[in-house]
């Protein structure tokens, strides 16, 4: 569905980057170039000296490269037959499509082992749908993310810790709320152990496994940047980006100056960017206080890990204001569950289901054009 919608979109009104450095990554292509967009390039940056779309001006510290390093390993093949900069975002696209599908696998299982296997098919849907869900196919790392976050909590809830270790030291290279998973794994390991500390002295190596991410991440910050830990200012000093309370004022005056009555059909809404934003903006308003809703609500079902860990990724959404909240989220599978836990009845399940697809349709598309749907 959003491949053809891609397709007609960006063949009836042609993509419109914002900024100068945007360029198109296959151009003419419009089946799979409206899904390499924003911090697709960015990522492509991480393994690439030459970079063609970015300007200098910006520093793409505030990326975590597991994502990149993976695609960039996966595109090694196909460079036969393609340059490395198109070979990257092939292989991209395939790590983010296999990353999703096997995600919601773990999902599934997680979700029929803690609340049966109806919800745990709502779940599949709800995500699949998801306003926000196109993220999880484009070239950004967040579909791995879910991949190695859902494994992880998955394998911790069946005691096989160092594995979940493993997968959270991953997570934590691939995107920065990975380290929620960290303490989300301590909290289901005492719950398994009736809360006594002494249990902690049999699982040292699994502490040294989580304590790789920070030693992979430091070091190569350090090699490539000068600064273990550049990520932490490279928002607000490269990007010019507030934080706190300034960026949910700043996000606010952004989403919200404009009107969804302003149009009247559906090619200006997709012609003009204004509606959309205005859109986005409602959605990311109520993301955040939905989710901590949702996992409160099913916490007892949900166990501590999952529930501290979705918490923990809200609370840590917090510093960037608006910025971003609806891919955030969209990874949030806790949440998922909750959300198919409330919705037992058909019909209202299905309602929701109808009630995400013009949104996925229209935020799809608006982002293929390269507006500012992040």
């Amino acid at each position: 569905m959003l491949i053809l919608a891609g397709y007609a979109c960006l063949t009836l009104f042609p993509a419109h980057p914002v900024e100068s450095w945007q360029g198109q990554a296959f151009l003419g292509n419009n089946w799979i170039d409206g899904w390499v967009r924003w911090d697709s390039m960015w990522y492509e940056a991480i393994v690439d000296s030459q970079p063609r779309f970015l300007p200098a001006y910006l520093s793409s510290a505030n990326f975590f490269p597991f994502y990149a390093w993976v695609s960039w390993a996966v595109s090694l093949p196909l460079r036969g037959w393609l340059n490395p900069e198109s070979a990257f975002y092939i292989a991209g696209l395939v790590v983010s499509s296999a990353a999703f599908l096997l995600g919601l696998i773990a999902v599934y299982r997680l979700a029929t082992t803690l609340a049966g296997s109806d919800v745990a098919a709502r779940t599949v849907w709800l995500m699949a749908l998801f306003p926000f869900s196109f993220f999880l196919t484009a070239v950004y790392a967040d579909a791995l993310y879910l991949c190695l976050a859902a494994w992880s909590l998955y394998f911790a809830y069946a005691k096989r810790w160092r594995l979940a270790c493993a997968l959270a030291a991953c997570a934590a290279m691939t995107r920065i709320p990975g380290f929620a998973l960290f303490p989300a794994l301590f909290l289901e390991y005492l719950r398994q152990h009736e809360f006594k500390g002494s249990s902690l002295k049999r699982e040292w190596p699994s502490l040294a496994i989580l304590a790789v991410a920070p030693v992979v991440l430091g070091t190569y910050f350090f090699m490539r940047y000068g600064d273990p830990v550049a990520f932490l200012h490279a928002r607000q000093e490269g990007w010019k980006r507030a934080a706190g309370f300034a960026a949910f004022s700043r996000d606010f005056d952004y989403f919200f100056s404009g009107s969804i009555l302003a149009y009247r059909n559906v090619a200006d809404w997709l012609r003009e960017f204004e509606p959309t934003r205005t859109m986005l903006g409602y959605w990311y308003l109520f993301l955040l206080p939905a989710s901590a809703a949702l996992t409160l609500y099913a916490a007892r079902t949900l166990g501590v890990g999952l529930s501290a860990w979705a918490l923990g990724s809200v609370v840590m959404s917090l510093p960037n204001g608006l910025d971003g909240v609806g891919r955030f989220t969209s990874v949030l599978f806790p949440v998922f569950i909750a959300l198919a836990m409330v919705l037992r009845s058909r019909a209202a399940f299905v309602a929701v289901c109808v009630f995400f697809v013009p949104f996925l349709l229209l935020f799809f598309t608006q982002f293929a054009r390269w507006r500012m749907v992040l």
